[in-house]
């Protein structure tokens, strides 16, 4: 049976190809001689990596695989330090699929997905042992060497909102460990073709006209050089899988590494194409990231927290039991509304430490190796030091809308990871299910498409529609027209990267301003207004001068606007949105650092009542 979002209508008469309006000079290739039998996936994260590997080796099904990153680990997934949820099978954890999803869902502040939840957390474990543990003499997937304890058993460890030590680890580079090994196995897979340094310009749709009306497939994808400048089409029957991560990086503090992961290409290519999107405004903030004047934030992991790191005041005082009963292994939203807070009351000088000096200093140094270096660098010491830290744009809980398959509303669109919206993180996102989501949800896209009664069918459809004449005549007019229009201009070019990373300060500016922590519909409408403006210049200087800096800012603000405008829409606070109503009798705006966290709970899940 085909999904309800990719159920197949009858074909009809088709029109209209869009998405043919992006090429950079006149030697690009026209249509390129792709193997349109492969399937498209877009990222080499742990989703896509997923997806590539389930597709190839269980269903035999071609994959190209591109990214934009010189290696395939220029991914947000190397940069998670924590863990990766498991299951731990000892009666005295009382561990068990069920005590997962109750944490999910508390997390999530009741906003999740039940379908969703429960997939992660019966399929999670069999996942991780299919795609990380993989010990067979084939070794077709990854062997990652978790941490494991002296009778060889792996080491679960405990982390907030958790209530059993189910994350496995592997020092605090579990993201490193797990993309080293995963990556590797998609390199060397005969059915997987990794292309680098590709950014993806716009999905190509078709309308076809069927017995029940109008449905739009996508065809496949333009795709842009980011080193060469040469713009391609690929043209795929098995579909295309937008697993190209989030957009964190969209804010002025993010814990996501610089250059265009986590822009938020996957939502501005759906909402180019009309794929429907839903939850951008569940931005998960982490509470607790490194900051250091004039330097980008570094991610002091959860797992510290969950080690027993305690967050202080400028006096040294621990304040994280005045926000909520569970201190600071509560909520990551409430924590970071908490750390948010407390920074607001002296903001001229650093005002929150995390503490964690009262542990062991050798444990520490080998529990969490490369925070210890990097504090190093910065004149800190973990075993001593209290950090100075902020809040800062991390996840993103929503994205393009899928169902537990991973389709779209598009026809041959699908998405996995934290492009996707599922609903399984509902408001808030659960410490270490980031990994976890993509193996699950990667290989359910693979399995969906590899499935002759369910993508069976919808290749068919594709097929169909490429081997028309008409539709090829449609593809090569398009983009030679495209083509045509477009002159190489070095100075042009230039000008234009430039103007390109002016614009993405002042967005990243007016995005952590106005859709940050705590929001106000005020605030939100002038974000509106502000990412408006500089969408439309975006989109001219990228028609004008195609790169990865036009592309950049351009997907920038097309997610940015979605967020922001999401944000707006939705008027009543839970989870990571946090929306303060001004008072009607105010004069001014009330400040948004005026808002905290009471202590008295709405419901026993403890979710935060605001006050003034």
């Amino acid at each position: 049976m085909l999904s309800a979002a990719q159920k197949l209508p009858s074909v009809g008469r088709r029109v209209g190809v869009r998405g043919l309006a992006t090429f950079t000079d006149k030697t690009s290739n026209i249509v390129v001689n792709h193997d349109e039998g492969r399937m498209i996936v877009v990222g080499s994260g742990v989703a896509g990596c997923s997806t590539a590997l389930i597709a190839a080796e269980k269903h035999n099904i071609p994959v190209t695989l591109l990214y934009a990153g010189s290696m395939p680990t220029d991914c947000n997934s190397y940069w998670a330090q924590g863990g990766i949820i498991y299951r731990n099978y000892k009666r005295a954890s009382n561990d068990s699929a069920a005590s997962l999803v109750a944490d999910v869902q508390r997390a999530g502040a009741g906003l999740c997905d039940d379908g969703a939840v429960w997939k992660l957390a019966l399929e999670g474990p069999d996942r991780v042992r299919q795609l990380l543990l993989d010990d067979s003499p084939s070794g077709r997937f990854a062997n990652v060497p978790f941490d494991r304890k002296e009778d060889g058993t792996l080491s679960c460890c405990l982390e907030a909102s958790h209530a059993a030590p189910r994350i496995i680890h592997y020092a605090d580079h579990t993201g490193k460990a797990i993309t080293d090994h995963i990556t590797t196995a998609v390199m060397n897979h005969p059915l997987v073709n990794v292309i680098p340094d590709t950014i993806v310009t716009e999905l190509i749709t078709k309308d076809t006209m069927t017995t029940d009306g109008q449905v739009k497939v996508c065809l496949g994808t333009q795709v842009l050089n980011k080193v060469t400048g040469e713009s391609t089409t690929l043209l795929s029957s098995q579909g295309t899988v937008l697993a190209s991560g989030g957009l964190a990086n969209l804010y002025t503090h993010s814990t996501n590494p610089p250059g265009f992961n986590a822009l938020g290409s996957s939502t501005a290519l759906a909402t180019r194409a009309g794929a429907n999107t839903s939850d951008l405004e569940y931005v998960q903030f982490h509470p607790t990231a490194l900051k250091i004047p004039n330097q980008s934030c570094f991610l002091l992991t959860e797992a510290l927290r969950g080690e027993g790191a305690i967050l202080r005041d400028g006096s040294g005082r621990a304040f994280a039991k005045d926000f909520h009963p569970d201190g600071e292994l509560a909520p990551r939203d409430i924590v970071a509304r908490g750390v948010y807070n407390e920074a607001q009351k002296v903001p001229d000088r650093p005002n929150v430490f995390l503490d964690i000096s009262h542990r062991d200093s050798n444990w520490l140094r080998g529990r969490f190796p490369t925070i210890d270096a990097h504090l190093k660098k910065q004149r800190l010491d973990i075993t001593r030091d209290q950090l100075p830290i902020t809040p800062a744009a991390h996840y993103t809980c929503g994205g393009i809308t899928t169902d537990l398959d991973g389709c779209t509303n598009i026809l041959g669109l699908y998405s996995a990871g934290e492009a996707a919206r599922t609903g399984l993180h509902g408001g808030n996102r659960l410490a270490s299910t980031s990994l976890l989501e993509g193996l699950v949800y990667g290989g359910a896209v693979a399995d969906f498409v590899g499935t002759p009664e369910q993508g069976g069918q919808v290749r068919g459809l594709m097929n169909e529609i490429l081997s028309d004449n008409s539709v090829r005549k449609e593809l090569n007019e398009a983009t030679r027209m495209s083509v045509n229009a477009k002159e190489r201009n070095h100075e042009k070019m230039v000008r234009n990267n430039k103007g390109a990373a002016e614009l993405l300060a002042k967005l990243r500016r007016i995005m952590w301003d106005h859709v940050g922590v705590v929001r106000t519909p005020m605030g939100l409408t002038h974000a509106v207004s502000l990412v408006s403006e500089i969408k439309e210049e975006a989109c001219h200087i990228f028609e004008e001068t195609p790169s990865m800096e036009t592309a950049g800012i351009r997907d920038a603000a097309f997610a940015g606007k979605a967020v922001a405008q999401a944000a707006l829409n939705n008027r009543v606070s839970a989870g990571a949105h946090c929306i303060a109503l001004e008072s009607p009798e105010a004069s001014d705006i009330q400040d948004a650092s005026t808002v905290v966290n009471s202590d008295e709970y709405s419901d026993e899940d403890g979710m935060p009542l605001l006050r003034w």
